[in-house]
């Protein structure tokens, strides 16, 4: 440069009284005149030192010039436009997306106010203005769709404050990204996903329809049959009724099943969590199987460990629910052998363990990864020698994951499996350990030829202090007790004080109390209070279950213990206390089987075939003529909703009557739909005559402590 040129001559000269130097600087691109006045020496370093300075002045605005340029490009090139407008509404900036998307040129654009144009009926957002940019965080996000160059777009927008060195707002700075891709996919999902809920909606009306109409009729069936192996039947004919009953049962349970699975697919499945005891529920299983069981000369029994608590919370109908779908098919795939059910609990962890073992079929490896999956059984194909619909196992694992547990399988082909659930649950009655010793100090000798009802047995003598014997093992032994099967014991290896029970299975003969003596008997599958009641001759009245009954000529019913040679039991003669029970039902066989049922349970049926007889029937009577209705959902002429409606509607009968739904319908919204209506209750079809006179006792204590 040309100062630092004559810097060299200007340390050589001598000092003079006044020296100018014109020294010319380029600058930024401008020209910086200077003017020195030459003294002496001094000034010539001071000099000096200004061209420090400058040289620093100099690179500073070189590294400006370079970062606007920087800049520049960055919004040059910037694929979202950049716009700023002043307190008028006017561009004071755009880059070059701007000018591309709407084909103007930046020298037209600059100083001119801005406003787009939106597709027709779309309403106007604010951008580039300053609506809600006066509190922090003094920006605003929306999406608005805009017409440019290319036709309507999609624009995400995000408008940020500009203020002056006063903190004044001055500016309104404008970035915008084309998001249309990204909304056409949204709109593809969004329609994608309206297309699936109402396949799903079709689906679940679908399945709600199908359930009625199917359940309407098998509600007649189920029901008839009932009545049917009340009455007195040859052997032969009872036979026949019974294979019609499980076959019916068969079919409700695929039905079941779907629903189920669908409940669970849609999310929709409903957890109720209270108190229940678990060693009567796992026993009732067993009970429950047992009939198939025994019919296919296998044995089924079970075992709660006496830590196990005796009441915890948890939704004890979906843990029988999964129970039942375990021991069943235990059942089903067991051919020789038996199932044995175990409950174990640790305590500490506050988890249940129950394994269901079987000696049947087994499975691979391979099949026990996939046996879970939906529509999976253990043999494929048509030559498959197993019914059902393959959701069981699905179902049962989702379940017990809907209540944080899980089931899982250890198999080996040809030997067998063991399903295990597992579940947390807070124990509400700790267990009562020391209260089972009752038969400490004695012997038993077992003479059982099945090894699950015998290992059953042994672990409950165990658990009441006794020593157990197995026949293999007594060779001589002393003992003073034995519990055998029939047949399995001959009258002279019972002498002395040798106490024996029987060990009997329902259907089978009691031999006679003076060719063998025997203190008492136990009915398979062996209740834990049935044992402990007659082993110890203590025990509450729920010890002395109806199964274990005594029956006139020694024969036991197969399913319940009962005696096979009882008829239909008549209807009770209705009492003082008897219900008037109104019900409306449009189907004559199911209209016959309610009006039966209601007699049965010693109340009085008055009949009607629509809601709107029923409607009627509630107009032209009294107050209190009626004490309960039974409403069918859908009939002819008007509903059970809307007579529902109406008649809570009439005076005096507000709320006071109680209203049980009686439907096929067994989906959750059915439930909720009902309860909208005014009803007090529901029944499900088919519907257990159990279940319905338990309804209609329920509804009489509460008429009962109301008047009281």
């Amino acid at each position: 440069m040309f100062f630092t040129r004559l810097l060299p001559e200007w340390t050589l000269l001598e000092p003079v009284s006044v020296l100018f130097y014109l020294l010319t600087l380029a600058v930024g691109g401008g020209l910086a005149v200077l003017f020195f006045q030459r003294r002496s020496r001094q000034q010539a370093s001071e000099i000096q030192n200004l061209h420090v300075e400058l040289e620093h002045l100099r690179d500073a605005n070189w590294e400006l010039k370079e970062s606007e340029e920087r800049y520049r490009d960055l919004v040059a090139n910037q694929g979202d436009i950049i716009l700023r407008k002043d307190l008028e509404g006017r561009l004071t900036f755009v880059n070059q997306v701007f000018c591309d998307t709407f084909a103007l040129r930046r020298d037209e654009a600059l100083g001119a106010p801005f406003t787009p144009t939106l597709p027709d009926g779309e309403t106007p957002r604010m951008l580039g203005t300053f609506t809600g940019l006066s509190l922090p965080p003094y920006r605003v996000r929306y999406d608005q769709r805009i017409m440019t160059i290319r036709g309507p777009r999609w624009f995400v927008w995000e408008d940020f404050a500009i203020r002056d060195d006063d903190g004044r707002l001055c500016e309104v700075q404008t970035v915008g990204r084309d998001i249309s891709d990204r909304k056409e996919t949204e709109e593809h999902l969004a329609q994608a996903l309206e297309q699936a809920e109402s396949a799903n909606r079709a689906k679940s009306q679908f399945l709600a329809t199908m359930s009625h109409e199917i359940r309407t009729p098998m509600n007649g069936v189920l029901g008839m049959i009932r009545f049917l192996l009340e009455t007195e039947l040859s052997p032969a004919q009872r036979s026949h009724a019974r294979a019609v009953q499980r076959s019916a049962e068969a079919l409700l349970t695929i039905i079941n099943d779907i629903l189920d699975f669908s409940k669970i697919e849609s999310g929709k499945v409903d957890l109720c969590e209270e108190p229940f005891r678990i060693t009567p529920l796992v026993e009732q299983v067993c009970e429950l199987m047992a009939p198939h069981s025994f019919d296919k000369g296998i044995d089924i029994a079970s075992y709660v460990a006496p830590y196990v608590p005796i009441k915890l919370m948890g939704d004890d109908a979906r843990i029988r629910q999964i129970l039942i779908n375990l021991v069943g098919n235990a059942v089903k795939f067991t051919d020789e052998g038996g199932v044995f059910v175990t409950v174990d609990m640790d305590v500490k962890d506050q988890r249940l363990q129950i394994c269901v073992e079987d000696t049947g079929i087994g499975l691979t490896e391979e099949e026990c990864a996939a046996i879970f999956t939906e529509f999976a059984q253990a043999e494929q194909g048509h030559a498959r020698r197993y019914e059902g619909t393959g959701l069981g196992l699905t179902i049962t694992r989702r379940l017990a994951r809907a209540m944080r547990g899980d089931v899982t399988v250890t198999s080996q082909k040809g030997v067998g499996s063991c399903f295990t659930l597992s579940l947390p649950l807070q124990v509400v009655e700790p267990a009562e350990v020391q209260q089972h010793r009752h038969l400490k100090g004695r012997t038993a000798r077992l003479k059982i030829t099945s090894p699950v009802t015998a290992r059953a047995v042994r672990a409950l003598l165990e658990d009441h202090g006794a020593t157990v014997l197995l026949e293999e093992d007594a060779n001589g032994t002393p003992h003073d007790l034995i519990v055998a099967e029939t047949g399995c014991i001959a009258r002279h290896e019972v002498t002395g004080d040798l106490d024996l029970f029987l060990l009997t299975a329902p259907g089978e003969t009691l031999p006679d109390q003076q060719a063998l003596p025997y203190q008492g008997y136990l009915v398979r599958p062996v209740r834990a209070a049935s044992l402990a009641a007659r082993l110890t001759q203590t025990g509450s009245a729920e010890d002395s279950h109806s199964r274990d009954g005594p029956s006139k000529d020694g024969l036991l019913n197969e399913d319940t213990g009962a005696d096979i040679s009882e008829t239909t039991p008549p209807a009770l003669r209705p009492g003082p206390d008897a219900l008037n029970v109104l019900v409306a039902e449009d189907n004559e066989l199911n209209a016959t089987l309610t009006r039966m049922m209601v007699e049965r349970a010693g109340h009085i049926p008055h009949m009607v075939e629509s809601g709107l007889e029923a409607l009627e029937t509630m107009k032209d009577s009294e107050p209190g003529t009626y004490d309960l209705i039974f409403m069918d959902l859908h009939m002819p002429l008007m509903d059970g909703y809307e007579a529902t409606r109406e008649i809570r509607a009439l005076e005096g009968l507000r709320g006071d009557l109680p209203i049980i739904a009686l439907t096929a319908n067994v989906m959750a919204e059915d439930r909720k739909s009902c309860q909208a209506a005014g009803m007090d209750d529901y029944l499900s079809k088919p519907v257990d005559p159990a279940d319905l006179a338990a309804m209609l006792e329920k509804w009489r204590g509460r008429r009962s402590e109301a008047a009281a």
